[in-house]
């Protein structure tokens, strides 16, 4: 008679341990080496004797049955007088509870005993049943309390959760010791002890450690990585950070990973950020070759710095940087700089005047109203470094411009109002500034493809403004001036090879959006060389048993030119097959605009196997510095007057947890 025996179960025991090597493991809850040849036996001692909490956990459940023994006494609902007996197990499996009657003259006559528990609930004879509740052993409520000792199961987790909310909601340290914290705990949890500062800071740098590593090992076996960077001063130290964010793709998903702000200590030079980005890069082992587009601003010292680091070939100018210089650039016009500086003043002027302030509140106070879940309707100041403000600062202004005349009115000292030819050119205006701002919102997405969209938007954004019918003469110079601008800066971005490419192979835009065909050709015979790279690299190399067997052929002086046919055969079957491939994926019916693009190909990958490699590499780049900018819009919610001693290292550990997706969090 054989026997299979099934897999063998790990012990328990090692959820609290983790392996150095085959003699020495390291215990999680202090870090002490503890040595084990083999077995467990070292390890279960060590839980027992220093971590008593954790020891209990492992022990084996024990039956809560065993609470009732023969003296036990539970009281019954329903009569007071009735005592109950142990159970009794019936031949189903089902327990059963005697009711015992008390010593009254009637039933000690030989009345009938009451129906047992199961047989009044299963014949629903009695609705007022009350199923007995067994109290919790002795055991169990030691355990409970253990539980919330330094080392028990509820404190740890109470632990990573407070240090999870203090990343990701940009808590400090020090609300720990905030009165309206320590009553809620206490309310929650009254056994649990909090940490102090200090402990908070060593659990922080020992979490990062943690995940840190194993971000490292993931984005070391990542092929595909796109890097954006910017610079950030931050004015209550005045320190200035270089911030850097990783971009990849997995299966259909893109992910995200803030790799951290590094205080820069010397003048910005294109040989100092450079040195930086390499060694950024170095302790995230991410392979320079892996690395296929790094996202920057314009500026000539950042542009500099990837050329030198990674090469010229893969910088790629944030697109949303560059729209916003579109539109700055439609400010040369004298006539609409001027109306501009005049809506200012007046949001100025309501900002800060508390009596106008609530003047305009009022009067929007009905229409808030009317409408259920509206929220309060404010003006809104433009700021240079904000992108689209100008454009929501004059929509805000045509929304309330009829409130706000009657306001000024009532004011002598307010800021005189716009006229009907200003209000009626800022209505115009703001139709050819529409489709910039609606391109850089589309473009600022980072879970999403944004690079095979730059091509199409461009296109686009040109077709919409240059179609726009404007009639007066100053919108008129608006337009002709951003349709100039986005020639100027954006004429040429269908030759960016990064970008047509990823334009081409989306199955959502092809070839269509192209104006310049001699661009769409490079980037299709661009493709077609990338496919018979890859084709190449994965040849297998002539093995030396095939070349000792031909050594011992007979001797032939044709031999050279039987090597040239085969390869010339060879050659051109492969070219066959790519050009097929290529022409056959761009004869396929175009895909809704709503599809994942990665979706699709993965579809495709058997269809289009060579193909599908070059699609997630360069589908998979980001379209912009956006999230490098984000990136220090979190760090001015970390770096507050009240945190303003956090140092830099600090800092950036704190911004990388809290980028961390929470699967991650609690390895």
């Amino acid at each position: 008679m054989s026997v299979i025996m099934g897999p063998k179960k790990k012990s328990s025991v090692w959820q609290f341990f983790n392996k150095i090597d085959d003699k020495k493991t390291k215990c999680k809850l202090c870090q002490k080496e503890i040595k084990s040849a083999g077995n467990t036996t070292n390890l279960i001692g060590h839980i027992r004797n220093v971590h008593k909490a954790a020891y209990l956990e492992i022990q084996p459940k024990q039956t809560t049955f065993n609470a009732v023994t023969t003296t036990d006494e539970i009281s019954n609902p329903l009569d007071l007088d009735t005592k109950v007996t142990p159970y009794n197990k019936m031949d189903d499996g089902v327990l059963q509870f005697q009711p015992v009657p008390s010593c009254s003259g009637s039933q000690r006559s030989g009345a009938p005993l009451p129906k047992t528990v199961n047989e009044t609930i299963d014949s629903d004879l009695d609705e007022n049943v009350i199923p007995l509740k067994r109290q919790r052993t002795i055991q169990a409520a030691f355990k409970d309390i253990s539980s919330y000792s330094e080392s028990g199961a509820k404190t740890r987790k109470l632990n990573n959760c407070l240090l999870f909310m203090i990343c990701k909601d940009h808590q400090p340290f020090s609300i720990v010791e905030n009165e309206g914290f320590k009553t809620l705990m206490k309310t929650v949890a009254p056994q649990y002890k909090l940490p102090s500062r200090t402990t908070l800071r060593r659990w922080l740098d020992d979490k990062y450690e943690v995940i840190s590593e194993t971000i490292k090992k993931m984005l070391s076996s990542i092929e595909d990585i796109t890097l954006t960077t910017d610079i950030w001063s931050d004015t209550l130290n005045m320190k200035s950070f270089l911030g850097i964010t990783a971009h990849f793709g997995i299966d259909i998903e893109l992910y995200s990973v803030t790799l951290g702000v590094y205080e820069l200590d010397e003048r910005h030079t294109s040989d100092y950020l450079s040195e930086i980005l390499l060694k950024v890069c170095q302790d995230w082992k991410i392979d320079q070759e892996n690395v296929t587009a790094v996202v920057t601003d314009n500026a000539a010292n950042i542009v500099k710095a990837i050329e030198l680091a990674f090469g010229r070939r893969k910088h790629i100018p944030c697109f949303a940087h560059t729209l916003n210089l579109v539109a700055e650039g439609t400010m040369i016009c004298i006539e609409w700089r001027n109306i501009v500086s005049k809506v200012k003043p007046i949001v100025t002027w309501f900002k800060q005047s508390c009596i106008a302030s609530d003047e305009l509140r009022k009067a929007t106070a009905a229409a808030t109203e009317s409408s259920a879940g509206a929220a309060e309707v404010k003006l809104i100041q433009s700021v240079d470094t904000r992108w689209n403000s100008t454009y929501y600062m004059l929509q805000r202004f045509l929304e309330l411009r009829s409130v706000i005349n009657d306001i000024l009115f009532r004011h002598p000292r307010a800021p005189a109002m716009l006229s009907a030819s200003e209000i009626s050119t800022v209505s115009s205006v703001i139709m050819v500034l529409r489709p910039l701002e609606a391109a850089t919102k589309e473009i600022s997405g980072d879970k999403y493809c944004t690079s095979s969209k730059i091509i199409p938007l461009v296109r686009c954004m040109l077709s919409k403004i240059t179609s726009a019918v404007i009639e007066d003469p100053v919108a008129k110079e608006v337009q002709k001036l951003a349709i100039n601008e986005i020639n100027k800066r954006m004429g040429s971005i269908e030759h960016v090879n990064a970008l047509a490419i990823a334009s081409i192979l989306d199955p959502r835009f092809k070839r269509m959006h192209f104006n310049d065909p001699i661009a769409c050709s490079n980037a299709v015979t661009k493709i077609k060389d990338l496919m018979k790279k890859n084709l190449h690299s994965n040849e297998e190399p002539e093995s030396d048993s095939d070349k000792s067997d031909k050594n011992e052929e007979a001797f032939s002086l044709w031999t050279d030119h039987h090597k040239l046919v085969h390869r010339n055969w060879k050659i051109n079957k492969s070219e066959d097959v790519l050009s097929d491939e290529l022409s056959v994926y761009l004869r396929t019916p175009v895909g809704r605009l709503k599809e994942n693009p990665l979706e699709i190909w993965r579809d495709y990958k058997i269809q289009f196997p060579k193909l599908y490699k070059i699609a997630f590499k360069y589908l998979t780049i980001v379209g912009t510095s956006v999230p490098s900018e984000r990136l220090f819009s979190q760090a001015g919610l970390v770096m507050t007057e009240q945190r303003n001693r956090l140092k830099g290292k600090r800092l950036s550990k704190l911004l990388f947890l809290h980028s961390i997706d929470k699967k991650y969090w609690n390895m």
